[in-house]
């Protein structure tokens, strides 16, 4: 089962020719400014990373992270990964991060995006509850999976289709 939809979103379209210029992401409540671009490592699985600080006003609140293309590491990671200080916790700041990344992955031709998150990680559950993202499954992570290493066992895996996403006011800004 679980290597045939790792086959179905191999499949699927992603258009990757270069990173591409980031204006600051905002939704007049957040913004995100990217502070990196990684180059994919095909000999590691890595695809294409762009990461974000998560800011409020002039203070940074967290971290999130959107990751371009399909494989199998994808997977189990995600296409999107996302933290918020404990302190700035319980705003919907990582809710609102992923909405501003929906323009940057249809950029890229990416229809549907993966979430993963811990099982023990109820908060990130809620997130991906209310972005309007599909349960798909609990997966046993691969023993040969960065995840694996830092000692996760099982992942949800969530599917996020972006052509229904709940998306709030976007706009980029200079």
């Amino acid at each position: 089962m679980v290597q045939s939809e790792i086959a179905y979103y191999n499949a699927l379209p992603c258009v990757f020719n270069g990173f591409m210029d980031v204006p600051e992401l905002t939704d007049g409540v957040i913004s995100l400014k990217c502070t990196e671009k990684v180059p994919a490592n095909p000999k590691e699985g890595k695809v294409p990373i762009y990461w974000f600080d998560i800011r409020k006003g002039g203070e940074q609140v967290g971290g999130i992270l959107l990751r371009i293309g399909y494989n199998e590491e994808i997977y189990y990671s995600g296409h999107i990964g996302y933290g918020i200080d404990e302190a700035h916790r319980g705003n919907g700041y990582a809710m609102r991060a992923c909405r501003l990344l929906v323009p940057m992955a249809r950029h890229h031709g990416m229809g549907k995006l993966i979430i993963t998150n811990d099982i023990a990680n109820d908060a990130s559950q809620r997130v991906c509850e209310k972005l309007g993202a599909r349960f798909i499954h609990t997966a046993d992570i691969p023993r040969w999976h960065h995840e694996y290493e830092e000692g996760f066992r099982h992942m949800n895996i969530f599917e996020w289709d972006l052509d229904t996403a709940r998306q709030s006011g976007f706009s980029a800004t200079s």
